[in-house]
């Protein structure tokens, strides 16, 4: 009964660690009694000494798995698609050699090996103990080899570079023992299954909607980390969500689409029936009423983002510079176009008004009485993150950081929260709040949008008020987007398109129109925002990596919040639809209303 325990002391001292404390190394002992995956994962974490045999010991270590268990269900215009439960235990081992200053991480060749892979990257759903075991010693091997030859490769690269100056590749942090039960509710497939074919029923009514789906997902699992600087790391980690997205051709060509998404942390706590019901029918509503509406035109001049597309700006352009990243270290002359934050060296610069300040913190659950969507306990490298003030009085302070030494920062501050590339983990926002000192009623945001307009002789303001974001659009829409943004130099990279866009006159009449985009907006046009509204917003949504957070994009969410006023920009840039548009489809749809009920249904 004391061979967890044994083992656990043991890898924290070959790693030359502190012992844990006794009484957190019996919580973790008889945890593991009762949970093969424990118990395997701290056995042969145990093991690494033993991957030297290369020449190059190891000097950090780590092994995370999410054994998670999904539930989906679709369904389109009152039809349900069949259910599809999926069982994933995933597993991620990292291995590090050379030193904390010079390491096999953060390289083109990080995640290259060129022998044979004899692991499976994942585990077995059965608890077998030595088939646990067997996979995590495969999986320690194949990151051991494939670290020893990536970090040759790195050398090499460094030693062909004229002006060679490489940061540290690892920060240190305390190991720390938290331990959860897991927690896993029934899904009731009947009641979902009802629920999404009535959701999706209401497209009915929209004849204009060419294409729709609804889609509720509720994905439950255990998170598992240990590390070799004693961190161990068992915690519930689940989340339901409410997916719609549609899409409809425009008498003219022009393809429009929408989306939205409701979240809960619970699966079992969806919101209620009428929260749903209205993120479907917005999303219906959105597109009939964007069929109708006129293409909006290149512009530059003063753009109000009102509610919730202020925090989605902020969300996407702010939060993800916010994120800090380094580019990797790649052969001499083959630099690997990797977009780097604007914010990258600009510690103790001014990035957004002096009135305006940014913080983020995880240790919240609730904003009032709204839950938020960013909390959670431990991110992907074990560590336990705190609150922490980003922009204060208008000026940058900090970053978002993991365990990757970035410039003008002097630790990790547990921001880890999705796999990347080349060895190192992405850092990404969890409730990221922005509060303005500064403020004036939202309603008179438009009335100084209105003032603007006519002190510069402009026809017209533009008031945005939904982003695409996270995108429902297609890939194609996607690529179309991402050679805009190249070609525009925006950090390399994209931004989603406005949604809703309204041409604001000087009489305060508002028209919505359709087939706008930004050009050149980026995280340094936030200094420039003229005023903020007193009313703050929240937005939930899902990150995943991919641009925009694309719907479907990337194999990894985590769920962030973020709280923000109304803001009021002087001047950016719009332009109008510039693609050729595709030919409608030649034979119109079939008609919902003339088909009767009894045919519908069979």
């Amino acid at each position: 009964m004391r061979i967890v325990l044994a083992f656990l002391l043991a890898s924290l001292c070959l790693f030359g660690q502190a012992p844990a404390q006794p009484a957190n190394a019996q919580k973790v002992n008889a945890a593991a009694q009762s949970d093969a995956v424990l118990r395997a994962a701290i056995e042969e974490l145990g093991r690494a000494r033993n991957l030297r045999t290369l020449g190059e010991p190891v000097y950090y270590a780590d092994l995370s798995v999410d054994d998670a268990e999904s539930f989906s269900i679709g369904a389109m215009l009152g039809s349900a698609f069949a259910p599809q439960y999926a069982r994933m235990r995933p597993v991620r081992v990292s291995v590090r050699v050379g030193n904390p200053n010079f390491d096999n991480t953060n390289s083109i060749f990080s995640d290259y090996y060129s022998g044979t892979r004899l692991d499976s990257g994942a585990l077995p759903i059965e608890n077998s103990l030595m088939a646990l075991r067997q996979t995590f010693w495969l999986s320690f091997d194949n990151a051991y080899k494939t670290a020893f030859e990536a970090l040759g490769r790195k050398a090499a690269a460094v030693r062909g570079l004229a002006n060679s100056a490489p940061q540290a590749d690892f920060w240190d942090a305390p190991g720390r023992i938290h331990i959860e039960e897991p927690r896993r509710d029934r899904m009731d497939e009947a009641a979902w299954t009802a629920r999404v074919k009535s959701l999706s029923s209401v497209f009915s009514r929209y004849p204009s909607v060419t294409s729709s789906i609804v889609e509720f997902e509720a994905s439950q699992g255990t998170f598992y980390f240990a590390n070799s600087l004693g961190t161990v790391v068992r915690t519930p980690d689940r989340i339901g969500l409410l997916r719609v997205r549609a899409s409809l051709q425009a008498p003219d060509g022009m393809v429009l689409y929408d989306g939205a998404t409701v979240e809960s942390l619970d699966p079992g706590r969806m919101p209620a029936d009428s929260v749903l019901s209205a993120a479907v029918e917005s999303v219906a509503q959105n597109l009939d009423a964007l069929a109708k509406a006129p293409v909006g035109e290149a512009y530059v001049g003063p753009v109000l983002f009102s509610g919730a597309a202020s925090a989605q700006i902020f969300g996407e352009i702010l939060g993800t510079h916010l994120s800090a990243s380094r580019r990797p270290v790649s052969d001499p002359g083959r630099a690997l176009p990797w977009p780097v934050s604007d914010f990258d060296g600009r510690i103790g610069s001014r990035v957004l008004p002096e009135w305006m300040d940014v913080t983020d913190d995880p240790t919240l659950a609730t904003n009032g009485k709204l839950p938020l969507l960013g909390t959670y306990d431990a991110d992907l490298e074990g560590l336990f993150p705190t609150r922490v003030s980003l922009v204060e009085n208008g000026v940058l302070k900090a970053l978002l950081t993991t365990r990757q030494p970035v410039r003008g920062m002097s630790g990790p501050n547990g921001r880890a929260r999705l796999p990347g590339m080349f060895g190192v983990k992405l850092a990404r926002p969890s409730n990221l709040f922005i509060t303005a000192k500064q403020s004036v009623p939202d309603a008179e945001l438009k009335t100084r949008l209105i003032e603007l307009v006519k002190n510069q002789g402009k026809p017209f303001g533009i008031l945005i008020r939904k982003m695409d974001f996270p995108s429902s659009g297609s890939a194609d829409e996607l690529r179309r987007v991402s050679l805009r943004a190249s070609r525009s130099g925006a950090s390399g990279r994209p931004i989603s398109n406005p949604i809703l866009a309204y041409r604001v006159y000087p009489d305060g009449r508002e028209e919505l129109v359709r087939g706008v985009r930004f050009r050149g907006l980026s995280a340094r046009s936030f200094r420039d925002i003229l005023a903020a509204g007193a009313e703050s917003y929240q937005f939930d949504y899902l990150d995943n990596g991919a641009p925009m957070a694309i719907n479907g994009g990337g194999n990894y969410i985590v769920g962030c919040s973020v709280i923000a006023p109304s803001v009021l920009f002087e001047d950016l840039e719009l332009e109008g639809p510039d693609d050729d548009q595709p030919k409608p489809p030649i034979v119109p749809p079939p008609s919902i209303a003339a088909a009767p009920p009894a045919a519908v249904n069979k």
